[in-house]
């Protein structure tokens, strides 16, 4: 079988990712584990009062116009998608992992808003492209374009469903054609829960591969093999399709389940943002460094941080935030909020709101966009009483939860000292195959000093970013 490997693709799309040259194609497989019917159900109505059968029928395009003709008009297909898509279903974790993606460019040929939901929700400014009128105005400081290039769950005499639909495609939309041709020139796609059968995209891609011939830029889709327990033919077909796949550049990468689609693209998420790094913590006491050796160490983190390329989030915590933020910005040239991300927790919270609820939710967004978290301190005043701080706690949990390595600066105390002392004792847990054993030491060494200690950081995540 004749496709790339997991890895291989993870390290590629991962490249194409942080070069800010990737983009994503979603068909209706991932809004089928939602809860939306596929389109084989969907149709199955239309099938019925045809008299045909719709476990024989491939063509559901054709079907869709056979419908039409006989019923001389879309009355009933319109009904249909009212019906299923104006339904409030709610996001899968593919939807809530592909928001969280450092990805400004994300074609759909779904009627649904998952998507829109799912990168507001991520905290994103969505520009979203319905129609073509739509090209003419632009969202301002948008994060991320999605295209719907077969319209929309609102507008479903706008939508592209039947064979005339597509025929006209040219006609009617000929700029989400124009535009696609330029995304897949220029950018490295990953197509997700995609059938291959549409017909419309696979006139688009073969348009950009005469147009650009060996010059056009390498995609990539997940596809699920055929269950074991089909015949040989099935197994052949299969095949065949992914040798056909490779004249539109696309590599196919296999799962076992569709399901293994949300443990890659958790990796996936890992590993984009590696480089995007969570300092967690807070002091109401210095000890045991004390106050200027502590200011001291913060502000040199986020200066050093900066300075070695990665970009820095921020929740700013009592007595971290501020130093970590002034050592970032003395590297940085401008206010830039790719490298610097500012957090600061909501304080007034009405009394309808649960505090703990809130800033638990706010904490798992925060973190949502790092690869891995470094923590200082961590501690709190109890009665007047450090102690260790349960914020920082939940932080590291958050962080495990979802698969984000920690690195505590043990020597700075509390939730971090405690940290350390369990990570040291086996650092495989926490930081896999990644040789983080000596600067793992230095940050356990008191005697080391600020420099070493931060320099420490710096060589873990190096190590983990490899």
């Amino acid at each position: 079988m004749n496709a790339t490997t997991q890895k291989s693709f993870l390290k590629e799309y991962t490249r194409a990712v942080r070069d800010g040259a990737a983009a994503l194609f979603v068909g209706a497989g991932i809004s089928h584990a939602a809860g939306f019917v596929d389109w084989k159900q969907l149709m199955a109505e239309i099938a019925d009062e045809l008299d045909l059968s719709i476990d024989r029928e491939t063509d559901l395009v054709s079907l869709a116009q056979y419908h039409v003709n006989r019923r001389g008009g879309r009355d009933r297909l319109h009904q249909l998608m009212i019906d299923e898509f104006l339904e409030h279903v709610g996001e899968t974790e593919n939807h809530r992992l592909i928001a969280t993606l450092p990805v400004d460019t994300v074609w759909t040929t779904n009627y649904d808003d998952l998507l829109e939901r799912a990168f507001e929700g991520a905290g994103k400014r969505v520009d979203v492209k319905r129609r073509a009128e739509d090209f003419a105005a632009t969202r301002r400081r948008s994060d991320v374009t999605i295209f719907k290039m077969h319209g929309d769950r609102t507008a479903p005499a706008d939508a592209v469903i039947t064979r005339e639909d597509y025929e006209t495609y040219h006609e009617k939309r000929q700029i989400f054609s124009i535009a696609l041709k330029g995304d897949l020139a220029t950018r490295t796609f990953l197509f997700l829960g995609f059938s291959f059968a549409d017909p419309n995209v696979l006139q688009i891609l073969s348009r950009v591969r005469q147009l650009l011939d060996k010059n056009s830029r390498q995609h990539f889709c997940v596809l699920r093999p055929p269950d074991p327990g089909h015949d040989g033919y099935e197994r052949k077909r299969f095949d065949l399709w992914l040798e056909d796949l490779r004249r539109y550049n696309i590599q196919p990468v296999l799962v076992d389940d569709y399901g293994d689609i949300t443990k890659l693209l958790a990796e996936l998420n890992r590993r984009s943002h590696l480089r995007d790094v969570f300092v967690s913590g807070s002091a109401a006491d210095f000890e045991p460094l004390g106050e200027e050796v502590f200011y001291d160490l913060s502000r040199k983190l986020g200066e050093q941080m900066i300075g070695n390329g990665f970009n820095l989030i921020s929740g700013f915590g009592l007595g971290v935030g501020s130093p970590v933020v002034v050592g970032a910005l003395s590297r940085l040239p401008r206010n830039d909020d790719q490298r610097l991300q500012l957090w600061p927790f909501p304080q007034q919270v009405s009394a309808d709101v649960d505090r703990a609820t809130l800033w638990r939710e706010y904490r798992e967004r925060m973190i949502a966009g790092a690869g891995a978290l470094v923590v200082l301190s961590g501690n709190k005043l109890v009665d007047r009483r450090p102690t260790p701080a349960s914020g920082v706690r939940e932080e590291v949990q958050i962080a495990r939860s979802q698969g984000k390595p920690v690195v505590p600066v043990g020597i700075s105390g509390y939730v971090a000292r405690e940290l350390w002392e369990e990570i040291a004792d086996d650092p495989t847990k926490e930081f896999g195959e990644a040789d983080v054993t000596g600067p793992l030491e230095v940050l356990g060494n008191s005697g080391a000093g600020v420099d070493a200690w931060v320099k420490a950081v710096i060589d873990i995540l190096k190590q983990l970013d490899r």
